[in-house]
């Protein structure tokens, strides 16, 4: 069994947290990076993000998006309307992935370092419920999958759901 960690921006994510998963095969969303520069994979879906975190491209780690990119992976298949998250999920599988857990998915409309304040938009709570779906839709395309839900308190609700699993 090929085990991934990956590591969201949520509220919950934190630099220990990062350091509790180090050692591990690790993939980071967005700005996770922050957090786990030492991770195997970054994937960020918006264009919008790359162009405002331009040192993302410095990431000594393999970079993905679901768009074309200077410097950055396009995944095959991903579907360029993708939210970070779960083309996060479709790298871990690429790279061979049979358990992914999840951390710092909390999906409450924030991150580790608040909202935005850089010009990128928030998560709006009516897209939110698109992302939930877009997770959801994913799991049953991926029956083969196992994905556990690490993080406490997640309003993302269509994985297997276990705390004592947490790093």
């Amino acid at each position: 069994m090929t085990e991934i960690d990956l590591l969201g921006p949520g509220p919950s994510a934190s630099a220990s947290l990062a350091e509790r998963l180090r050692g591990r095969r690790v993939g980071v969303v967005g700005n996770a990076y922050q957090l786990a520069p030492w991770a195997e994979f970054l994937a960020a879906s918006d264009r919008q993000w790359w162009d405002k975190y331009t040192t993302a491209r410095e990431f000594a780690g393999q970079r993905y998006s679901s768009h074309r990119i200077g410097g950055v992976l396009q995944l095959a298949g991903a579907q360029t309307n993708w939210n970070s998250g779960v083309l996060a999920l479709a790298v871990a599988v690429h790279l061979g992935a049979t358990l992914v857990r999840l951390h710092g998915f909390d999906l409450h409309g924030t991150h580790f370092f608040g909202p935005y304040s850089n010009g990128l938009a928030n998560t709006a709570p009516a897209r939110r419920e698109v992302h939930k779906q877009q997770f959801a839709q994913w799991a049953t395309c991926n029956p083969h999958v196992r994905v556990v839900n690490c993080t406490p308190g997640s309003a993302l609700r269509c994985f297997e759901f276990d705390e004592q699993t947490a790093a």
